[in-house]
């Protein structure tokens, strides 16, 4: 999914908002996901410093994840529950549904995650 499809898209969005990239970053990862190397949207200089940012920010991201698993709060249950979320919103971005359905997604992905993120 490009990054413009993910910026027209509430329930993203709503991640996005959430999340510890922030778009700019969300933009290069995705790029280079589809195999795209062009920086033609920035100098040269800001986009391989964003893209060197992007980088530090996902190791980051997954050391803190294997942290969280070693610490216990990432148990088995809780990966569960967070692997059937994102197959669910994964549904969701295949299909149409309405601002009713949308909000309704978003309240429980809320819901679940500040449950598993409780300590």
């Amino acid at each position: 999914m490009g990054f413009d499809e993910i910026k027209k898209n509430e329930i993203l969005q709503f991640i996005i908002e959430r999340s510890l990239i922030t778009p700019k970053q969300l933009d290069i990862i995705s790029k280079r996901l589809r195999g795209e190397r062009n920086v033609q949207e920035r100098s040269r200089g800001a986009y391989y410093r964003l893209l060197k940012q992007s980088r530090d920010k996902l190791a980051g991201l997954i050391y803190s994840f294997l942290l969280l698993q070693l610490i216990g709060l990432l148990d088995e249950q809780r990966k569960a529950v967070l692997d059937r979320l994102s197959r669910q919103v994964a549904v969701t971005q295949s299909s149409d549904i309405d601002e009713y359905t949308t909000r309704d997604v978003i309240r429980v992905m809320d819901e679940l995650i500040r449950r598993i993120s409780k300590v």
